[in-house]
């Protein structure tokens, strides 16, 4: 059943996935390395299967987190990630029928400037995001702010469908997508995404970084 106490569940397990990867990953590792580390660690801590396409999580390392396809066509490569590397991971866990989503973006070894950019730049919309959130306006309306937010910033949208989310369901075909041509109210989604998928113009690399989130009557709240 849909409702807030069994999001939290399935929610914390993705949030403890994404903290077991980040500490286990290493330099040598390739992205269906990556994806099986997760994917085990899900299912040995409860998790029933994975509702998008079954990929449990969807990773990208290098250059190849600037990609966007869809999980039915996404296959991990074998190529060992380098240091400084960025990895993007995105999962997709079921517990009990519930959806998780969450994704987040980190690096192996040393760091630098630009990354470090980027996932400041990216954390700030997920800040603007709350602050404009109206569940009176329409998703069009407020994809369009952020989406110039982005670009006046010198960012670009990588999403394949130019979305920023998704509501979140029992059945992946009765989703309600967050982009410009939703002309719905925010307040026909009971739960819902927020994921954009964004690099700096001339990067090499992608970012992601995303939550679940609800509105409690006042505030937006991230599950």
């Amino acid at each position: 059943m849909l409702n807030l106490e069994n999001i939290k569940e399935v929610q914390n397990i993705a949030k403890r996935t994404i903290e077991h990867i980040q500490s286990h990953t290493e330099e040598g590792m390739s992205e269906e390395d990556i994806k099986i580390l997760a994917e085990s660690f899900m299912l040995r801590n409860g998790i029933n299967g994975f509702w998008y396409y079954n990929v449990g999580a969807f990773v990208l390392a290098g250059h190849r987190s600037q990609l966007s396809i869809s999980g039915k066509e996404y296959v991990p490569s074998k190529v060992k990630v380098k240091n400084g590397e960025v990895i993007t991971i995105d999962l997709s866990p079921v517990l009990n029928n519930t959806w998780g989503d969450y994704a987040r973006t980190f690096y192996i070894g040393k760091s630098n400037d630009e990354i470090n950019e980027s996932l400041e730049f990216i954390k700030s919309l997920h800040m603007k995001f709350k602050k404009i959130y109206n569940q009176n306006s329409t998703i069009s309306t407020i994809h369009k702010e952020i989406y110039y937010m982005i670009l006046d910033n010198g960012f670009e949208l990588l999403d394949f469908r130019n979305n920023f989310g998704h509501s979140i369901e029992e059945n992946i075909n009765l989703r309600k997508w967050f982009d410009s041509n939703n002309y719905e109210k925010f307040s026909n989604l009971k739960f819902f995404t927020f994921d954009p998928h964004i690099k700096k113009k001339g990067s090499t690399f992608g970012i992601k970084h995303e939550n679940i989130y609800y509105y409690d009557g006042s505030n937006l709240i991230e599950v």
